[in-house]
Parts: structure tokens; sequence; C-alpha cells
């Protein structure tokens, strides 16, 4: 059941032993300052150490990490302290009101359980720790197929998001990217469901920026990451944008966010690229992932991939696993605070959540010569502990 290190190749292992070294003293010289912790989860025979579909709990003073275990069809929950699990919430999986395929999960807390089927929103099913069923959403079914399909994603840093009233969706475009004209402001990358009203809406400002529009641009990274405060601003954070997007009360604000390690602006291809020209931009170039926010220290987080190695014989994962990456903190007010650049090779820049301690990086990298299958190893980063 676990995938772990597929395709590392022997080059690839000695070559990692001969900079672990390296590694840890970078660690120890502009990282370890800021690491309070760490936490490392117990896994069973039937538990892959991905760990794709997680959300982030806490109860009474306890952390936990919810993860969807699609083999046995529950929603595991760690206790970040101890590393066991928990609970172990058997979700409703068989017709009609289960979901057999599940797209992604939110947690509100552990007695609202929010679990989600791909390509539709229709369907959706909120879970308490009993795995009792307290709703199933059924929005207005479209007539025309195509309109009823919402190529959503729940995950990373695109979770969706609940508002008190809407869950936001992130969806993904199922046209072809690689036309320009494709990539205007027509289509949006935000989807809410009214819980109340029972309709889906588009988020008008979650649609391409003006720098993207009528361009051709590396197929994987047509995306965007967006999160909520305390205070209700959606931000959006795109790839190839310096700036963020903030959306407070039907005002639209760019705030600058650069990261000091991007020397050179990612740019459009002029024709239709190939899969090695795809590839080798995408590896390439500097991009931002991912926006997060810290609700407990009134903080965003900006990661940020640094270029990397492309070679047209290697595997792509492990080439983008073996990237730098830096964490850029900024406060309420979008000012950046620091920037803490982090080595590739260890960290899984993929699966980074926020919690009470602080943000918290799993080890689960393809390329981490320290993986096992048995433990799942989290750092946990306070960059505020030195202020």
């Amino acid at each position: 059941m676990k995938k772990i290190l597929r395709h590392l190749s022997f080059v690839g292992i000695v070559f990692l032993f001969a900079s672990c070294e390296n590694k840890n003293a970078t660690l120890s010289e502009g990282i370890l300052r800021y690491k309070v912790g760490e936490s490392t989860l117990n896994l069973d025979d039937s538990t892959a150490i991905d760990f794709m579909r997680i959300s982030y709990a806490e109860e009474e003073g306890n952390e936990y990490l919810l993860h969807q275990n699609e083999f046995k069809k529950s929603i595991q929950v760690f206790d970040l302290e101890s590393g066991l699990v928990a609970h172990e919430i058997l979700y409703p999986f068989e017709q009609p009101l289960g979901i057999k395929v599940v797209q992604g999960i939110t947690a509100i807390s552990l007695d609202s359980i929010f679990i989600f089927m791909p390509l539709s929103i229709r369907g959706s099913i909120l879970i308490n720790r009993k795995g009792e069923i307290l709703n199933r959403y059924m929005p207005t079914k479209e007539e025309d197929l195509e309109k009823s399909l919402i190529n959503h994603v729940s995950f990373g840093a695109m979770p969706t998001l609940f508002d008190g009233q809407n869950l936001r969706f992130i969806q993904l475009p199922t046209f072809e990217v690689s036309n320009p004209s494709n990539i205007n402001d027509t289509y949006k990358f935000e989807m809410l469901y009214n819980l109340e009203s029972n309709e889906i809406e588009e988020a008008e400002e979650s649609g391409f920026p003006e720098f993207y529009q009528n361009k051709i641009w590396p197929s994987q990274d047509i995306s965007v990451s967006r999160i909520m405060d305390l205070q209700g601003r959606i931000v959006y954070s795109w790839r190839f944008l310096d700036s963020l997007i903030v959306v407070e009360n039907g005002i639209v604000e760019k705030m600058l966010a650069k990261s000091n390690f991007k020397k050179q602006d990612m740019s459009p291809f002029q024709l239709m690229p190939n899969k090695v020209q795809d590839m080798e931009k995408l590896i390439q170039f500097t991009k931002y992932y991912g926006i997060y926010y810290d609700e407990y220290r009134d903080l965003f987080y900006r990661t940020v991939q640094h270029p990397g190695v492309f070679d047209g014989d290697a595997i792509p994962k492990e080439m983008d696993a073996s990237r730098k990456f830096s964490v850029l903190i900024l406060d309420h007010q979008f000012n950046k605070l620091n920037e803490i650049v982090f080595p590739g090779g260890i960290y899984n820049i993929y699966r980074a959540f926020v919690g009470k301690r602080g943000f918290y990086l799993p080890k689960n990298n393809v390329m981490n010569p320290e993986l096992v299958e048995d433990t799942l190893s989290i750092d946990i980063f306070d960059f505020t502990a030195h202020d």
C-alpha cells in the first residue's frame, strides 16, 4: 500500500547521503532557531505516507490531523502530540447516500467534517465523529451535464473553505489551457455554494488576472491558491504574480508580496510547447505555490519554490522534490516580516498546514533519504519565536 521511494535511483541516493551533512548545517544556521517541535505519526500497513487529503482541527487544546484513508474508507484522526490515531471515523461510502470516491475533506471540528466527491458539489455530505450523516447537500441540478460538472480540488493549498454561509470551492479548468483565447477573465476559479439558498455562484474576483490573459503558460501551473482570514478577507495567490489579490467587502486590492529569491519573471510560451518544454519551464522558474493563514498569530505564509535543475532524462517528480523553497512571512497588512529558506529533498511543500504551534512541514518528500514506511515525521516552526 505504501508508495515511498519509487523510482529513486542508486545515484540519487548516494548524492543525497553525501549532501545530507550540508543540509543539516543549513538547518542549523537558518531554520532550527524557528523549529519549536515535531510530530511523528505512527502509520499502520493500510496507511500510505502521501497524506494527500488532510484537514487540521483543534479540540480542548489538543491538535489533530485528519487524514482520509481511501483503503479503509475512514477518516483517521491523528493526535499530533502522541502521533497515535485518537479516533477512526468510518464514513458512509455505499449508495445511495455514501461517497464511493472521496475528492477531499474539510473539518470544521471533529463533529463537523465535510466530505466531497469528484467533479461535483452535489452529493457532498457532513458527518460527525461517529460517522453519522448530519446533512447531504443537493444544489440545484443543471440540465446541461457539462455545466453540472465542477472540477474542484479540496487539498493542499487549495482547500474547500467554510465561511459560515458558503462552501468555497476552487475549480480547475476542463478546457484546453494551451489555447491562449481560453485564458481570459470569463472563467472563474472559485465557486460559492450557499448552504442556505442551495444555489451555486461564481466568485467574480477569481478570474485570470490580466497578466495571464491571452497567453500560453505551463499547463500544470494554471491554478490559484486562496485563503480566508478572521476578518473575512479572501486572499488569492497566483503562481506567477508577485502581488496577492485581496478582496474585502467587494473591494479588490493588490498587495505586493514578492520573494527575495525571485530574480526573473516567468515568461509565457510563444508557441504551443511540447511536454519536455512544458516541464522544463515548470522546473526552472521561481513560482509561488500556496498562501496560508495563521489565525493564532494573525500572519500569512506564502510558499515559494526556487528554480530547479532540469534534466530531460530525470523523473519530473524527483526534480521538483529536490528544489529549495522559502516561506514568506507577512503580517495582517501584508507587510513582509521575513523569508526563511528551506533545502530541497526533505520537506513536502505540497502538504504544509498551519496549526496552534505554527507552520507544519511534513517530511514525506520522495527524495528524503530518511523516509520510512511506518512513520510520518512533521517539523513545526514558529516564525515569531525570536521576535
